[in-house]
């Protein structure tokens, strides 16, 4: 008789042993590791997040009326109404009037590169991408709000010169790059990327501002493209073999 029998006669089933612990090795569950707790935000985290929002809710309300009213008639009290802040606040976080409407122009003006940048795929060619950007620039500077802040105030505001730098920083990237590959494939006639990207930027800011001042808008704007693209044509070179 094998051992292992003589050890199931000699303990039985009802064992006070329990010898078959010794045979057969119960499962247990596993442990539970505790899971680290989410950490809190730190105080000036927090701060910093609370302070943005309150810029972002007060930036939102200055659109709207500075849309609405125009830089002039845009009463303050509106506009800390609308975005649950105190006149106080829009000091802090701006300085003035004018340092909230800046910031609204400029939210805007990286609203319109955030859009055109999401349109342009990579299966475009460069100048498909050019052309892209060029009447996405066109259809969205169209808008009445963005017609009355950018170009009827902005300039006058915050100055023509200080505001033509604004305009050129947040476009000239996207051409800018842009150009530059199409100068590493052999495809732009050109000496310098940089200076080339601010003519064309120039160029389209300059024929944007002429329609949304046009009486008849329709007509110059598509003067205005055939002008443009014109112009991008004589930059052409035939791609590198």
């Amino acid at each position: 008789m094998s051992m292992l029998f003589m050890t199931h006669c000699e303990c039985g089933y009802n064992a006070d042993a329990n010898c078959w612990s010794n045979l057969i090795a119960m499962p247990t569950e596993p442990k539970k590791i505790a899971q680290p707790a989410a950490a809190e935000p730190s105080f000036h985290g927090r701060r910093e997040a609370n302070a943005q929002a309150t810029r972002d809710a007060m930036i939102r309300a200055g659109r709207t009326a500075f849309s609405q009213y125009g830089f002039a008639e845009a009463p303050l009290d509106v506009i800390v109404q609308d975005a649950q802040v105190t006149t106080g606040a829009l000091y802090h976080h701006f300085g003035n009037k004018k340092g909230l409407f800046q910031a609204v122009a400029e939210s805007i003006e990286q609203e319109i590169l955030d859009r055109i940048s999401a349109s342009l795929t990579d299966d475009m060619s460069g100048w498909e991408q050019l052309e892209t950007a060029m009447h996405m620039t066109f259809a969205l500077c169209a808008d009445a709000g963005i017609h009355r802040i950018l170009f009827s105030d902005a300039p006058n505001v915050i100055g023509m010169r200080e505001w033509r730098k604004i305009e050129l920083r947040y476009g000239f990237g996207l051409v800018r790059g842009i150009l530059g590959k199409l100068k590493d494939e052999g495809q732009l006639c050109c000496n310098s990327t940089d200076l080339t990207a601010q003519m064309l930027l120039g160029a389209v800011m300059e024929a944007v501002h002429a329609v949304v001042m046009s009486e008849d808008s329709e007509r110059t704007a598509a003067e205005a493209k055939e002008t443009l693209l014109g112009f991008m044509q004589t930059l052409r070179s035939a791609p590198a073999a």
